[in-house]
């Protein structure tokens, strides 16, 4: 095989052309924006919220069983189906603030969630079986060269993560709601003083980031196979983005997301799957490290940050 040092670098027998460091790259990008969709809901839900919800990725992977199933199974059209699972996350949200979310202590929210989302794998388990299920859908590429291609499927799920982040940082900014909710946040007594029903605010607050959930579920169940333990991955990933940028930054999120995304699809690309965790795991570890309050946050002020 020829070898060109301003076109490839070695890694171990395998020669890493430029050209698959652009398509990982390329592909990284598109990734981390679902990675940014699903981070700034968790987000805003603990850093802004102030809500510890750790059932956080079962819900995401019971989500995507709640799109797979009406479709492959019962023969829903998809936009009866896309309601249903919107409709049902509103619900869900709601459910979830006026029990395990209730108790203003973060260390109970924080057992009462983990146990939740022990019951949610369970009931996917014992509803759904571990079969891995998936919709087999052959996806089409568009070629920027014979080598460097994108999926038209993630190239929508990138495109609708961002317009949603943005449509929801506008809802926050312009809306009577949204100013109640950013009002809320930065000091509930004033807001209740100003006529603002803080704990009916909360609960809509709430409602509305499991929206986001919703539709991260219906565009991961479109790229992705869905077994119980899915979500545990996503959680994580959810957890190291959101710290990295700063807990209750929804920009610093999706931007991070994109950082990660990246990073992890040339971990996988260069040194390997084997390599991946310890390698992002080890990143996070020293970011921690180095900037505590997050690397797009300039202080732990989580209000300016919504």
């Amino acid at each position: 095989m020829p070898r060109c040092s301003s076109c490839c670098i070695e890694r171990g027998d395998v020669l890493v052309t430029l050209t698959a460091i652009i398509s990982y790259i390329v592909n990284g990008i598109l990734m981390g924006g679902l990675y940014g969709l699903t981070s700034a809901a968790w987000s805003f839900q603990c850093g802004a919220l102030k809500f510890a919800n750790f059932a956080y990725g079962a819900c995401i992977m019971f989500t995507m069983y709640l799109t797979y199933w009406p479709i492959a199974m019962w023969g829903w059209p998809l936009p009866l189906t896309i309601v249903f699972v919107l409709a049902f996350n509103v619900v869900l949200g709601w459910v979830m603030r006026k029990t395990v979310l209730r108790p203003n202590n973060r260390n109970t929210q924080i057992l009462c969630t983990m146990g939740l989302q022990l019951i949610i794998i369970n009931l996917a388990n014992f509803f759904f079986t571990s079969y891995p299920r998936d919709f087999g859908l052959l996806e089409k590429r568009f070629y920027f060269t014979e080598n460097i291609s994108i999926g038209l499927t993630q190239l929508f799920c990138f495109v609708l993560s961002g317009a949603i982040l943005i449509g929801f940082q506008l809802f926050l900014n312009k809306t009577w709601t949204g100013r109640a909710i950013r009002a809320v946040v930065q000091n509930r007594d004033v807001a209740s003083l100003m006529g603002v029903k803080s704990e009916r605010i909360l609960d809509l607050a709430f409602s509305i980031s499991y929206i986001m959930i919703a539709i991260a579920g219906i565009m991961l169940m479109t790229m992705f196979t869905v077994d119980p333990n899915f979500g545990t991955t996503w959680q994580s990933y959810a957890f190291i983005i959101c710290i990295s940028a700063g807990i209750g930054n929804l920009y610093g999120a999706f931007l991070s997301g994109l950082i990660i995304g990246v990073v992890s699809s040339l971990i996988k690309g260069i040194v390997g799957p084997f390599y991946h965790d310890p390698i992002l795991y080890a990143m996070f570890v020293i970011i921690l490290l180095l900037r505590p309050y997050g690397i797009f946050n300039k202080a732990e002020n989580v209000a300016r940050t919504i």
